[in-house]
Order: C-alpha cells, then sequence, then structure tokens
C-alpha cells in the first residue's frame, strides 16, 4: 500500500465500495443486520446521546391529502424513548437543503400528533368509558441528520475547514434554548480535506471514509477500532453476493446517469438561458438607469442604473438558468419532484414549464 496526497493510492480492482451511492448507504446505516455501525455512527455524531437500540421506521411519508407531496427519506430511525432520526445522504448541491431539512421534520412530529389521536379513537372503539384525547404537545425530539457531498455558505467568519454543524432552537439574544425537539446536524464533505496521517478524532476517520473509502487496498493501522474494521468488511467488494453486487452497480450506474444528465443540463442551459437573462436585465437596468439620471444627474443616473442592471440581470439570468436546466431534466425524464429539488425551483414553476 502506497499513500499519496493522504489518500491510499489505488493499483488495479476496487476493494471497497463508494459510501455515497444508494445502496452502501443504505446497506451500512439502514440494514437491520447492521444496526450497530448505525448506532455507532450515531453515539460518535452527537455526543450528547447515548443510543442502545434504535427500530427502523417506514422512510415513505406522505401529506395530510393526496395533492400534498411525498417525501422520502434515506434513513429513519426511532428510539425507545422516542426521539426519531432522520439520516439524509445528498450528493448534489441543492440551494435550499436547509429548509428542505425543516420540511423533513414535519412529518415525523405530525405522525407524532396522528398516533395520539389514533389512541384515542381506539379506546373509544373498545368502550373505554375514560377515554379522552389528552395529548399535551410533549413532542419528542427530531433529529436530521444530513451527509453532504458538497459545502454551504456560511457567515464570513464561518472556518473553511469546520465540517460540522449543528443548529437548535434558541433566543436570539442570550440563546436560551427554547426546546429540543429540532436539532439540525450537516456534515459538508466538501470543506473535509484531511490527509490520513491527520486524522485526530474519531469523527475525523468517518468523514475520511465516507469521502475515501473506495480508493483504499486495504484497511490502514489508522481504522484498527473493531467498528471501523466491521465497516470495511461491509464494504468489501469481494464479500458481496452476485444480487449484491448487482445491486451495487445499479446504485453506481444511476448515480452516474444523474450526474451526466445535471452536468449536461447545466451546460446547455449556461449555453442559452443564463446569457439571455443577463442580457435583459442589464438592459432593463440602464433605462431605469436614464430616467433617473435626469433628475439627479445624468452621469449619476447611468452609474446607479448599471449596477442596478448587473444586480437585476444575474438574478434575471439565474432564474432563466434554473428554467432551462428544468426543461432539459424533464426532457430526459427526470421527475417533476427531482427536478424542483435539483433546480431550486417550486413545484408551481416546475409544473408550468410542461404546460
Amino acid at each position: 500500500m502506497t499513500v499519496k496526497e493522504g489518500k491510499t493510492e489505488r493499483k488495479g480492482r476496487q476493494q471497497y465500495a463508494e459510501l455515497l451511492c444508494d445502496f452502501m448507504f443504505k446497506r451500512l446505516f439502514g440494514s437491520e443486520a447492521n444496526k450497530d455501525v448505525l448506532i455507532g455512527f450515531l453515539n460518535m455524531l452527537l455526543e450528547d446521546s447515548d443510543i442502545v437500540d434504535v427500530d427502523f421506521i417506514p422512510t415513505e411519508h406522505l401529506g395530510e391529502t393526496e395533492d400534498d407531496r411525498k417525501s422520502i427519506f434515506d434513513i429513519s430511525c426511532k428510539c425507545s424513548d422516542g426521539k426519531t432520526f432522520i439520516i439524509e445522504m445528498q450528493r448534489g448541491r441543492q440551494k435550499h437543503f436547509r429548509k428542505r431539512a425543516i420540511y423533513y421534520t414535519t412529518y415525523p412530529i405530525n405522525e407524532q400528533g396522528r398516533d395520539a389521536r389514533e389512541k384515542y379513537v381506539k379506546d373509544i372503539a373498545a368502550g373505554k368509558e375514560d377515554a379522552r384525547f389528552d395529548w399535551d404537545y410533549d413532542l419528542k425530539p427530531v433529529t436530521v441528520i444530513a451527509i453532504l457531498n458538497f459545502r454551504f455558505s456560511h457567515e464570513e467568519t464561518w472556518p473553511d475547514d469546520r465540517c460540522r454543524s449543528s443548529y437548535r432552537l434558541r433566543e436570539d439574544s442570550n440563546h436560551e434554548e427554547m426546546t429540543d425537539t429540532l436539532r439540525f446536524v450537516f456534515l459538508e464533505l466538501g470543506r473535509f480535506n484531511k490527509r490520513i496521517w491527520e486524522l485526530d478524532t474519531v469523527f475525523d476517520k468517518w468523514m475520511y471514509l465516507l469521502k475515501h473509502m473506495h480508493e483504499m487496498v486495504e484497511i490502514p493501522h489508522e481504522f484498527s477500532d473493531p467498528l471501523f474494521t466491521r465497516l470495511f468488511l461491509l464494504a468489501k467488494i469481494g464479500n458481496f453476493t452476485p444480487e449484491e453486487l448487482k445491486q451495487y452497480k445499479n446504485s453506481l450506474e444511476n448515480m452516474g446517469d444523474f450526474n451526466n444528465i445535471i452536468h449536461t443540463a447545466v451546460e446547455e442551459a449556461e449555453m442559452r438561458g443564463h446569457a439571455t437573462g443577463l442580457a435583459e436585465g442589464l438592459e432593463r437596468g440602464r433605462e431605469e438607469g436614464r430616467e433617473e439620471g435626469f433628475v439627479k444627474g445624468r452621469e449619476e443616473g447611468k452609474a446607479e442604473g448599471k449596477a442596478e442592471g448587473r444586480e437585476e440581470g444575474v438574478q434575471v439570468g439565474e432564474r432563466n438558468k434554473a428554467v432551462a436546466i428544468a426543461q432539459n431534466l424533464i426532457a430526459a425524464g427526470m421527475s417533476l419532484e427531482d427536478v424542483a429539488r435539483t433546480t431550486g425551483l417550486t413545484m408551481e414553476e416546475v409544473r408550468s414549464i410542461i404546460v
């Protein structure tokens, strides 16, 4: 084994699987047989937790009505004390992913209310005289954990190499916690650039494997811990059954096809909508600048108009680019929901494209 730039240099056939494809991600974190891996990961990531066991719950959730959008999580599980964890893996950048994470929490929260209502209905049906709906909204905590193969935008003081962020509901001035019901933890692999000899913590090692496992040819001594040894065994391609190997290859192919569709759509959109929208915005800004210039002075008006034109042009251009990308993705056969997630457009905007 040789090491180059912190990555194990790969020679010959690939030994370990890519962890960020759907098949491997769910094999490691969503399998009943491998619950110990998920529990170990959660306890490492959430340092204030001591999780002993979890039960997997359905990952497909429907809204209250047929018109509501369906949501499918990668992994969803619950502890005996009612705490729920949603684990998402996102390979492609999404403009509003933080808001999407908030949206995800509405499903398990609503389900807690429905469960209380269903218990009341069952008590009535069973003829219990003391049956009553007495739920007091004592919500059990819901945590969303997102593993992102890109980086978020943060405030200017955010360290470039800080790849873990954790958010809760807190008071604005003194940061008093309002409730522990909601928590959002984001892992930005795009910010993690440590080399193998720089790994100091268990967290570092997890991040490194998520990003580089498929580049290794054997287990480095840095990963001699029993849980990591088990992780390598689960990811070793030579241990896959023929059916598992087929599923893994299909998952890689789907991942490649998806990325190719996105890249092609973006390239075509850049050749069309972006330039057109930018030109329209600049011209509109110049006209506004000329009109205002007659009042404030010709030179000042022209300068301000051009500045506003550039800003508006960028906004128009970005939306035209998103629409052009959406058109290409729809033509390629992608579902409208995936188009909305990929481009950041609303479902209404996506639907209007095909009308």
